[in-house]
């Protein structure tokens, strides 16, 4: 709410400093939520990490059971069945924590898949936001959720003037 609220004053300020601005905003997490192509990829995605945590939980009821079997059986058992079945454990905790890492980690597989899904779907969003931009006559369009700029009229990027700026800067400080 307090997002919204920079934003709205953000907008106003802009719309009386620019009165011939023209400004509108989307909010992309009902365009995420909306979309078809997106619920769809959701499914997908959803199916994946199901059947890894099903995959998941096998390797952990496997670490659990050698755990149950080395606990009760740790007063028959030589010592050197219970090196050997300590340092099984020690195997399978680091398998389940690689296979946490792979899959569900940051940089997972599950996490580049949904990239791999969704790159195509955000291109046709950011189409269709370029698209009614240009059509409507929309100098800006911002993000309410994100707070940022998603369209922009060319006219309006000061990118290339801000870089001659920077090279004036730096010509100045290497005649001082």
């Amino acid at each position: 709410m307090k997002r919204m609220n920079k934003l709205i004053i953000i907008l106003f300020l802009f719309s009386v400093s620019f009165a011939d601005t023209k400004i509108g905003y989307i909010d992309s997490q009902v365009i995420m939520t909306q979309y078809e192509d997106v619920q769809q990829v959701q499914v997908e995605l959803e199916k994946e990490q199901k059947r890894l945590e099903v995959v998941y939980k096998k390797s952990v009821n496997s670490y659990d059971s050698l755990k149950q079997a080395l606990d009760t059986g740790s007063i028959i058992l030589s010592k050197e069945k219970i090196n050997q079945m300590e340092n099984q454990l020690l195997q399978k905790q680091r398998e389940i924590e690689e296979f946490q890492l792979k899959y569900f980690g940051p940089q997972g597989e599950l996490y580049k898949m949904q990239e791999r899904l969704l790159q195509p779907i955000l291109q046709v969003i950011d189409t269709a936001i370029q698209n009614v931009g240009k059509e409507k006559g929309y100098d800006y369009i911002f993000d309410a959720v994100q707070g940022s700029i998603v369209y922009a009229l060319d006219a309006n990027n000061l990118t290339a003037d801000i870089l001659e700026e920077l090279k004036k800067i730096n010509i100045d400080k290497e005649k001082k």
